[in-house]
Formats: C-alpha cells, sequence, structure tokens
C-alpha cells in the first residue's frame, strides 16, 4: 500500500514547548514523537535540564531527538517558519475561546501541514500559556474532560493530540495526493512575515494617530485576528507593506518639500510599532 500524502508531510508539524518545567515531561514527550513520527522539537526558555537522567530516561530510544531539539528565547522567535500555530491551553476566556477539539482538528491541521508548518504549541505546566503567547496563535485547541476535574498532564495532552492526529493519518493515507501549490509565492506567508505586518502596520497607525500608545496591543490583535483570517501569501504581504511604506511616504514628503523631493526608497521602513516594543520590553523583565 502507497504512503498517501499525509504520511509524508507529517515532519511539517512543529512540537514547541514554552518554559517546560519537568524534564520527565520533555523526555516523555519527545517519546510520544518518536511513536507518532514528529521529529522537530523546540523549547522556548526551558526551566529544566533536558539533559539530565530524568528527561533521558524518559525518553528512552528517542534520545536523539531529545539532544536534538532547538531552543528559542521566546515563542515569537520559535515561530517564525511556521505560518499556523495552534495554542493548547485548560483556560477559557474571551481572547482564548476554544476553536477546535483534537478528534474535530486533526484533519484540518494535517491538510495544513501540506502547504506550511504547523506549530502545536503548549504552555507551563503550572500556567499554561500567557494570552500574548496564544495571540500569536491561531487556532486554540481544548481538550475536553469531566468538569472541575484536574488539568492534564503536560506529557498526557500532547500524547492525547499526537494519537488524534497520527490515527487521522491512517485513515486519509490512501488519499490521493493534492496539487501543489504553483508557485512559491502562492504559499501561506510564514509566521514572521505575518507579525512584521502586524508591527508594520501598527507603527504607520500610531504615525497617524489611530492607535492608542498605552494599549497598542490590543489594536495589534484586532488586525492580526484578521490577517490571519485572510490567509495572505508571501507576495501579499510584501504588497500589503509596500503600500504602508508608500503612506509613509506620503506623510514625510509634504508639498512644502517639493523642491526636495522624496521617493519612497529613500524612506526609513518601519519595521516595528515602538509602542509593542516598549510592551514587550515590559513582559521580558516583568517574567523573567
Amino acid at each position: 500500500m502507497k504512503n498517501g500524502p499525509h504520511l509524508e508531510k507529517l515532519d511539517n508539524f512543529v512540537i514547541v514547548l514554552v518554559q517546560p518545567r519537568g524534564a520527565g515531561n520533555v523526555g516523555a514527550i519527545a517519546r510520544a514523537m518518536a511513536h507518532f513520527g514528529l521529529s522537530d522539537l523546540r523549547l522556548v526558555a526551558p526551566q529544566c535540564d533536558i539533559k539530565s537522567v530524568e528527561a533521558r530516561s524518559m525518553a528512552m530510544s528517542a534520545q536523539p531527538l531529545l539532544a536534538s531539539a532547538r531552543h528559542y528565547p521566546d515563542l515569537r522567535e520559535a515561530l517564525e517558519d511556521c505560518a499556523w500555530a495552534v495554542a493548547t491551553s485548560r483556560r477559557l476566556g474571551r481572547n482564548r475561546k476554544p476553536t477546535m477539539s483534537p478528534r474535530e482538528g486533526a484533519r484540518q491541521l494535517l491538510e495544513r501541514t501540506g502547504e506550511t508548518k504547523v506549530a502545536l504549541v503548549f504552555g507551563r505546566e503550572d500556567k499554561g500559556l500567557r494570552t500574548d503567547e496564544v495571540d500569536l496563535c491561531q487556532e486554540r485547541l481544548l481538550i475536553s474532560a469531566i468538569p472541575g476535574s484536574d488539568s492534564f498532564n503536560l506529557s498526557q495532552a500532547a500524547l492525547i493530540i499526537f494519537w488524534e492526529i497520527f490515527m487521522e493519518k491512517q485513515t486519509v493515507a490512501n488519499q490521493t495526493a493534492q496539487p501543489e501549490t504553483a508557485y512559491p509565492e502562492d504559499a501561506l506567508a510564514p509566521r514572521d512575515k505575518v507579525e512584521g505586518l502586524v508591527d508594520h502596520l501598527v507603527a504607520t497607525l500610531e504615525m497617524i494617530g489611530f492607535v492608542p500608545h498605552h494599549n497598542p496591543e490590543r489594536v495589534a490583535r484586532s488586525f492580526r485576528s484578521l490577517i490571519d483570517r485572510i490567509k495572505p501569501s508571501d507576495l501579499e504581504v510584501r504588497m500589503l507593506r509596500g503600500v504602508l511604506r508608500q503612506v509613509a511616504w506620503k506623510l514625510f514628503n509634504r508639498p512644502s518639500d517639493s523642491d526636495n523631493s522624496i521617493s519612497p526608497a529613500t524612506i526609513e521602513p518601519i519595521e516595528e510599532s515602538p509602542s509593542l516594543t516598549a510592551k514587550r520590553r515590559e513582559r521580558l523583565i516583568r517574567n523573567s
């Protein structure tokens, strides 16, 4: 029996653990990944020693996978090459409403891996993901359980999700391959390009007084949600940023300066909102 496209695309799943505290949990997740054909493990500022005996003993035969895990200072950097991310969360709220369950979302996520990297993001054992980290993800996944019960252990939650994706992969293994993207520029823009567009947009809006400096993240969240629903390609993101640069040029190149005309190419591109930068710096200091 010939393997279907989803078996071949399983490597496009990325597993991201944000500040894990239990070395045993990290090792157990690496072992579960190896069982189900996942290989890309990323750790955001881990609070444990993944080289410890505990981590390696839990990883068993997946020790090479554990040793090859990449480390990142924050979630944004860990998601730079992922165009789609799924936040796993046990807490509900206005900004973290669940959009899928493991069983219902497995096929959708498998289909997405045919065109881009999909990140499954797991938070801290005790506090989960912060709201600003959930904001970086396009989907929120909730594992149902009896009301009032304790939250799942980190490695248990990961195992359930991996299992559902693996079983769905088996179901669709014989489906015909979907046509590849005809032109590379038609592929979904990677996460770093989308976040760059959000920063650029907020910075431009601040220039015209649209964004309140005390709460730029609220505006950024709304526009990020809008952009993610559109699912722009890399070409479309570049086009939109070109429009923003033209706006900046028009603002700086007023009629009174006509004798010393400035071209769009000479305007320093606005890459990031100063207010958002300050907010991120405050969070890093507060959580360090």
